[in-house]
């Protein structure tokens, strides 16, 4: 497997190029959060954070809450959250069907997906 990098005029490396096999393993590794772009979340006319189209678009095609949909749009299972959040996937099943989770839950929720809290409520 052959990687090539990018030097800047000191001969520092800046970045490389990788196989593409190499690379798709690397973003598919869920372990992996600081390869997930952020995602902004600007405020609306009301104040309110706007959810990215994206994210509204895995809600309304699965039928999803938005919480359900934050986590498919970072490509996580139930489990992953769960053992990521130390609770179990029975509970990450409830707070995605509608149950009110404390609001603590939901800040670690945000803090996983990347996202403020605002944008994991369908209210």
């Amino acid at each position: 497997m052959k990687i090539e990098f990018i030097t800047d005029s000191s001969g520092k490396r800046k970045a490389a190029i990788v196989p593409i096999e190499l690379f798709e393993k690397l973003i598919s590794d869920n372990k992996l959060p600081e390869l997930w772009d952020s995602v902004p979340h600007p405020a609306g006319l009301k104040g309110e954070a706007k959810v990215p189209g994206t994210v509204m678009n895995i809600s309304i095609e699965k039928g999803v809450t938005l919480r359900a949909a934050w986590r498919l749009y970072r490509n996580l299972t139930q489990l992953q959250v769960a053992e990521a959040m130390g609770i179990t996937q029975a509970t990450v099943s409830s707070i995605e069907r509608g149950s009110k989770p404390h609001f603590s839950t939901i800040v670690k929720l945000a803090a996983l997906y990347g996202c403020v809290p605002a944008q994991l409520t369908d209210e």
